[in-house]
């Protein structure tokens, strides 16, 4: 609403969350901005110092991650970027935004506007060595869906309900942030499909799947990988996440009729 009410103002509304703006600084926030000013001195020299004038000067930014003696090395063939962790004196910057009340956002993949991205490289250029050759880039998200055939405990007899249903809950599982605000961000890792399979058992609507494969995406264009155990982030700037609901792909189990039901309904019919 307007701060100052104005009668010839009868409503307004606002389609997408606001940016560039923060809060009123508390005491507290006080005390660390000035303790954290007194550390770095304004000056991005080591890790600690990247993330965390970039943290107080951008509040749309959620987690920062610097990859020191990490760049970027472009592929002529194709004109991708790939990341290069043995290069001295470059700096990659991976940044994650905020996601609360934002409705232009993709909660499983949250990139950072490239605005932002330049706005920061252009701040910190002049906070560090004339040495360092410094990118600020958005994560790599590795898509990670599963596949595999499902047969419902006999009580719960609506497969396309069920099965939605176990889809979400799958992306939960694996994308746990991107539901939960508690739920911290992490990069790299690993993923073993035994546990997925240990959480899909545990539904209480699921009898027992069959065919189980796990396939990681790497980007659009490369192939997943069939049936793997063990899905591990590629990079140290790669970030697993849950495929998209409607991409788990599952398959109902249909168990054939008893002999004495066809000869039932064979009586029937004649």
């Amino acid at each position: 609403k307007l701060k100052t009410p104005d009668a010839a103002i009868k409503k307004i509304t606002q389609p997408y969350a606001s940016f560039g703006g923060r809060t009123k600084e508390s005491t507290n926030h006080f005390y660390l901005r000035v303790s954290e000013r007194l550390r770095h001195k304004a000056r991005a020299i080591n890790i600690w110092d990247y993330e965390h004038i970039i943290l107080e000067n951008f509040p749309e930014i959620y987690k920062v991650k610097c990859l020191n003696h990490t760049g970027l090395v472009t592929d002529d063939s194709n004109g991708k970027e790939y990341t290069n962790e043995l290069m001295p004196g470059h700096v990659l910057i991976i940044t994650i935004p905020i996601l609360i009340n934002r409705n232009d956002a993709n909660t499983l993949k949250p990139f950072t506007n490239q605005g932002t991205l330049t706005k920061i490289e252009t701040y910190l250029s002049s906070r560090i060595s004339c040495f360092v050759t410094l990118k600020a880039r958005q994560p790599l998200f590795e898509e990670i869906n599963m596949k595999f055939n499902l047969k419902l405990r006999p009580q719960y007899m609506d497969f396309v309900f069920y099965s939605g249903m176990l889809q979400d809950a799958i992306t939960r599982y694996l994308t746990p942030w991107a539901y939960n605000d508690n739920k911290d961000i992490q990069f790299g890792g690993k993923i073993y499909k035994s546990s997925i399979i240990n959480f899909i058992e545990d539904q209480y609507y699921v009898d027992y799947i069959t065919d189980v494969e796990m396939l990681l995406t790497i980007d659009e264009t490369s192939p997943g990988q069939k049936d793997a155990e063990v899905a591990i982030a590629s990079t140290v700037r790669s970030i697993l996440v849950s495929a998209p609901p409607s991409k788990h792909i599952i398959t109902q189990i249909v168990d054939e009729a008893a002999p004495e039901n066809k000869e039932c309904v064979d009586l029937r019919a004649v």
